[in-house]
């Protein structure tokens, strides 16, 4: 283990938040506020800390350095955790909450882009607190770590590992010959939709503010928002349809924005994924949909329901959690639908949550294929997803990950049910919403509702689970081997 990588990278991530909090801080000076100093104190503590952990950990000589797979794993899961811890030092601060644990949540809750809240009054905090509070999510969409080697290619050696390993899906990590190339590209590509949407929605009349906080909320699929109502607030349809189609291209993989950027060529829109995922949006919109109409809930008003459906539909699988309706209120299926959502998530290679439609489509045509060999036990049929073989270590590492997901789900569920006040719907799908980093979940942690009844031991579970689906899992419970800190 090289304690200098390690080191040197949450050193430079300690030097982004810190930079990062003079957005705020400046806005709080512009909005005059009062909340300057809950920024000015942590901006200036974290930028001296990082400039001292990166020279100290400076490279020695020109040789390049060696980097294992353990410094990988480590320096990834410490620098999302201490993005929590030092991320959510504003609120304390500023006395939003009171504790470490309560802070930590909600800032773990936007880096991760889960959108999950402790906060039941929005409205009540200041805009430059809500503010940090969404761009916590931007920063958390592309990831800390690619941040990083985009702004500061300092990490040299190892940096594409570091990628991989914060990067979910199943895509390739180098889009270019050289890692710094590829973070730049993928910055520029996340830099490019956001600047889109933003000016989408103020063609729309939505304030400026109210714009960029939603942009970073939509961009990153996390789901804060500076209103109690979420997107409801503004009922305007214009708004909502922004947003969903926004929402949902967030939920496609990088790496195909940037082939089609290069190589120009409208093929690449028929990636086996992409016409999944789209394909999932539009069923189960339509399901839902009929339901509700069949339900009555809306009764005449059939519009209104297909224009909910798809925006929670498209909501819930790109794990953003904006809301335009209070779904809990919805017929039991429709609630089931949304529930299998969560767990399927977006594309490999966005910055959605979930278990990804790739690994999905794997999974399915796994068991089919099993069940084709217990009628023709001599046929050999390789897996083939478009075309494209599926290596047989490739298809073993899915449905482990999948056992993985399963465990973890059924292990915390059973712990955060031990809470009395809390029914078993409402364990079991606010750690389904934070495991798959969606946020809002059903019964008392539905969309009308905030975390705020969970008990610390809840809230610490539930933190874990945002950190664990962001890494996929696999690069935290590493940490947890014996075999990972022998030499």
């Amino acid at each position: 283990m090289n304690p200098r990588v390690i080191i040197r990278v949450n050193a430079g991530v300690i030097l982004a938040i810190g930079l990062a909090l003079l957005v705020p801080l400046a806005l709080s000076l512009l909005y005059s506020d009062g909340s300057w100093a809950s920024f000015l104190l942590p901006a200036t503590l974290m930028v001296a800390a990082g400039i001292v952990g990166i020279r100290a950990a400076r490279p020695r000589g020109r040789a390049p350095e060696y980097v294992s797979n353990r410094d990988v794993y480590l320096s990834v899961t410490l620098a999302w955790t201490l993005a929590a811890l030092l991320g959510g030092t504003p609120f304390l601060v500023e006395g939003t909450f009171h504790s470490l644990l309560d802070s930590s949540f909600e800032a773990m809750s936007g880096f991760t882009t889960t959108g999950a809240t402790l906060l039941s009054d929005i409205e009540a905090e200041t805009p430059s607190i809500l503010f940090w509070r969404s761009m916590t999510h931007w920063l958390g969409g592309i990831g800390i770590v690619v941040l990083f080697v985009a702004v500061a290619p300092l990490l040299g050696v190892g940096a594409a590992r570091l990628i991989g390993a914060e990067m979910s899906g199943l895509t390739q990590p180098r889009l270019t010959p050289r890692i710094a190339d590829t973070a730049k590209a993928l910055v520029v590509i996340y830099l490019a939709i956001s600047v889109a949407e933003t000016v989408a929605l103020l063609l729309a009349r939505m304030p400026l503010y109210d714009a960029v906080i939603h942009t970073f909320g939509t961009v990153a699929t996390g789901g804060f928002s500076n209103k109690t109502a979420s997107v409801g607030f503004y009922d305007s349809l214009a708004i909502e349809a922004i947003i969903g189609f926004f929402m949902v291209a967030s939920g496609v993989s990088f790496s195909l924005y940037y082939l089609l950027y290069t190589r120009r060529r409208l093929d690449v829109l028929l990636d086996r994924e992409l016409l999944a995922y789209l394909g999932i949006i539009a069923a189960a919109s339509l399901f839902i949909w009929g339901t509700l109409v069949l339900e009555g809930d809306y009764g005449a008003s059939w519009g209104r329901a297909l224009r909910d459906s798809a925006f929670a539909v498209s909501s819930i699988i790109t794990t953003t959690g904006f809301v335009t309706a209070d779904f809990d209120q919805w017929d039991t299926a429709s609630k089931i639908s949304l529930v299998l959502l969560m767990f399927i998530g977006g594309c490999a290679g966005s910055t959605a949550g979930g278990i990804k439609v790739i690994r999905v489509l794997i999974i399915f045509r796994t068991i089919l294929q099993d069940v084709f060999r217990m009628i023709h036990p001599r046929a050999v049929t390789p897996l083939q997803i478009g075309g494209r073989m599926v290596p047989e270590t490739v298809r073993i590492a899915v449905l482990g990950l999948f056992a993985a997901w399963i465990g973890v789900f059924g292990i915390a569920t059973f712990i955060v049910a031990l809470q009395g006040e809390l029914t078993p719907l409402s364990s079991a799908t606010a750690v389904a919403a934070t495991l798959n980093d969606v946020g809002p979940g059903l019964g008392q942690v539905g969309a009308a509702e905030s975390y705020e009844i969970v008990n610390p031991l809840g809230r610490f579970v539930l933190t874990v689970c945002m950190l664990l689906g962001r890494l996929e899992i696999f690069t935290v419970l590493a940490l947890l081997s014996p075999a990972f800190w022998r030499r």
